[in-house]
C-alpha cells in the first residue's frame, strides 16, 4: 500500500510540473500583445478619420495594419467588422483612381484568405478534479 501512495504522489508530481512547465512555454508574449492592441487601436483611428475626410487611401491603410494583427477583429458592439465592406468604402470614395482601386483588390486578396483566429490559454477541470491548462484557438 505505501508502494501504491509513493507512485501515486510521485506521478502526480511529475505530471503536474510537467503540465505547469508546458503551460509556460506557450503562454503569449505580452510585448506582442501590447503591441497588436495598439495597432488595432490606430487603425480604428484611421477608419474613423477615412470615413470624416473621405479619405480612400487611410481606409486602405487600416485595412492594412488590421490584416497585418492576425486577430479577430471587433467593433464598438462586439460584432465581427467586416473589412471587405471597408474597401468597398474606400473604392467608392476613390472616384476611379487606378492606383487605389489596385491597392483594394489586393487587400481584398488577404482580407479573404488570411485567417485571423484567436488563442488563449483556458484553465479547465474536469468532473473527477482533474485540472489542466487548454489552449483554444477560435
Amino acid at each position: 500500500m505505501l508502494k501504491f501512495l509513493i507512485a501515486a504522489v510521485l506521478s502526480l508530481t511529475v505530471l503536474g510540473s510537467t503540465s505547469t512547465a508546458w503551460a509556460q512555454e506557450k503562454a503569449p508574449d505580452p510585448t506582442v500583445q501590447a503591441e497588436q492592441r495598439s495597432t488595432l487601436q490606430t487603425a480604428t483611428a484611421m477608419i474613423n478619420y477615412g470615413r470624416s475626410k473621405a479619405d480612400p487611401l487611410a481606409l486602405l491603410a487600416a485595412v492594412q495594419m488590421m490584416v497585418s494583427v492576425q486577430s479577430r477583429i471587433e467593433d464598438k458592439a462586439g460584432q465581427e467588422m467586416n473589412l471587405g465592406a471597408v474597401l468597398d468604402e474606400a473604392v467608392a470614395m476613390a472616384d476611379g483612381d487606378a492606383l487605389i482601386l489596385a491597392r483594394a483588390d489586393s487587400l481584398r486578396d488577404d482580407v479573404e484568405t488570411e485567417y485571423r483566429g484567436g488563442c488563449y490559454w483556458e484553465y479547465y477541470c474536469d468532473w473527477y478534479g482533474y485540472c489542466e491548462y487548454w489552449y483554444i484557438c477560435y
